[in-house]
């Protein structure tokens, strides 16, 4: 029955092959004994902790009473994040790419007819999904129902969105100054409904100059994409005492099996939204249920399907037990673990002529590492990188010191190069705060393979 929740409730990104029995991502969420995870991508497996807490979900669950458990989950995130009890509602939906869809919605009830310009930073370190969700179009071709959608098209002409993708990166790989290109916009469209939607931490650990937020405290919509969940609890009650709603999700840095996504939505929002017509909302029920709105806004909760999501309420339960024991720990005591682990695996990439750190590593998030690879005289190129990507995962490998798989970041291009990442997780980051301690010997294997595999790949005739 885990397995079958575990699978149920999102898009066919979940779905197992039947000929690999595993997902698109070369993972079965059931499948992690003898993984090591260095992933950054919402394409986790269980780990022994959150296969304890399906089993006890397994046990005590019962489908009348999934709207108590959504309160439960709720009031649990609301006491990990917010400075009050009350400070944010919480807005749900099967993945991350499903909150893109949120604020569109909230600026459509707000200004109904009205074009929405939807700004969008780091289109690139987003994914495919998201940036499809941010132009008002079904990302996937299957929705949380388990019914065929059309991938690409409009959920609904009732929304005119003007989407403006400001890239991450340079051609040379250092990060973009997004702000003057944001002031512009914005100047441009005066008087006219903004969504502005930022990133702090994204698949390489970027994050966006947050004080843009403070020059356009009125007339902007600020989201900021914190999917990665790689921040500290300070960061996100600040945020969210400005009026600024935050994305994210339990399955990358909590490690909890994908997906599930959720909107911090600042109280004031939503009763701005209580008096506002919905009616033309009503096709975005191909995609949300009833209860992944807030109890405050019954027009839209009358206007979608009554279902309990079985998978979004695993799958968040292992989340939310997982925050709640990773952040029981003293924040500089795992800040200085990571720093440390950062440290010995960038000096380990340094040795080697074939790896290349991304440029302005150092305002990324210590979490995450990117880098290049090069083999046969030359830097690999996003198909190279996923030729070795594929090596890597989908084999078994000796001299690990407990596992005998491993899964790191798929690459990610940036104009016409591209990068692969290692990143730490929280639960790995907890056996390290362990009684064995601080031990790298399994990562430094890690990227010797990498090398090892390069070489195999693009040197060897």
């Amino acid at each position: 029955m885990i397995q079958q929740w575990l699978l149920a409730g999102c898009d066919e990104r979940i779905a197992l092959r039947p000929e690999t029995d595993a997902n698109q991502y070369h993972l079965n969420p059931m499948k992690y004994e003898g993984l090591l995870m260095r992933g950054s991508c919402t394409c986790g497996t269980l780990t022994p902790a959150g296969h304890e807490t399906a089993k006890h979900f397994e046990r005590d669950y019962r489908v009348e009473d999934d709207a108590q458990w959504m309160r439960t989950q709720t009031k649990r995130m609301q006491q990990l994040f917010g400075g009050r009890n009350d400070e944010f509602h919480v807005y749900y939906g099967p993945s991350g790419s499903d909150m893109m869809y949120w604020p569109l919605l909230m600026q459509s009830m707000l200004y109904p007819g009205r074009r929405i310009t939807n700004i969008v930073s780091c289109p690139e370190e987003l994914g495919s999904g998201s940036i499809l969700a941010a132009e008002g179009k079904y990302y996937a071709n299957q929705n949380q129902f388990g019914a065929a959608v059309p991938k690409g098209g409009m959920v609904t002409e009732a929304l005119d969105v003007d989407v403006q993708f400001l890239p991450a990166r340079e051609e040379s790989g250092h990060i973009s100054d997004r702000k003057q290109a944001i002031r512009d916009i914005i100047a441009a469209r005066p008087g006219q409904p903004i969504v502005g939607n930022l990133v702090f931490g994204s698949k390489s650990g970027i994050k966006d100059d947050l004080d843009i937020i403070d020059e356009f405290r009125e007339g902007v919509m600020w989201v900021v994409d914190m999917c990665q969940f790689r921040t500290h609890r300070g960061l996100v009650h600040e945020l969210i005492s400005k009026g600024v709603m935050l994305m994210v999700t339990g399955s990358k840095f909590y490690q909890a099996p994908p997906f599930c996504g959720a909107l911090l939505v600042p109280k004031f929002w939503t009763e701005r939204l209580v008096s506002c017509p919905a009616e033309h909302l009503a096709p975005y029920g191909s995609l949300f249920a009833s209860a992944d709105a807030p109890p405050d806004l019954p027009q839209l909760r009358t206007l979608w399907p009554d279902y309990a999501n079985v998978g979004l309420r695993l799958r968040w339960e292992i989340a939310l037990d997982e925050m709640e024991a990773y952040l029981a720990y003293p924040q500089e005591d795992t800040d200085a673990l990571i720093r440390r682990w950062n440290r010995v695996v960038v000096g380990r990439l340094a040795l080697s002529d074939r790896f290349g750190m991304m440029p302005d590593i150092e305002l990324t998030n210590d979490s995450i590492i990117s880098f290049t690879v090069s083999a046969g005289g030359r830097e690999l190129d996003y198909d190279d990188l996923k030729k070795l990507f594929d090596q890597l995962v989908l084999s078994t490998h000796a001299g690990f010191n407990g596992f005998n798989r491993v899964f790191m970041g798929q690459p990610v291009r940036y104009g016409s190069r591209s990068f692969i990442r290692l990143a730490l997780g929280s639960y790995s980051i907890r056996k390290m705060m362990g009684p064995a301690g601080f031990d790298p010997f399994n990562d430094l294997h890690l990227v010797n393979l990498i090398e090892s595999i390069a070489v195999q790949l693009f040197e060897q005739s």
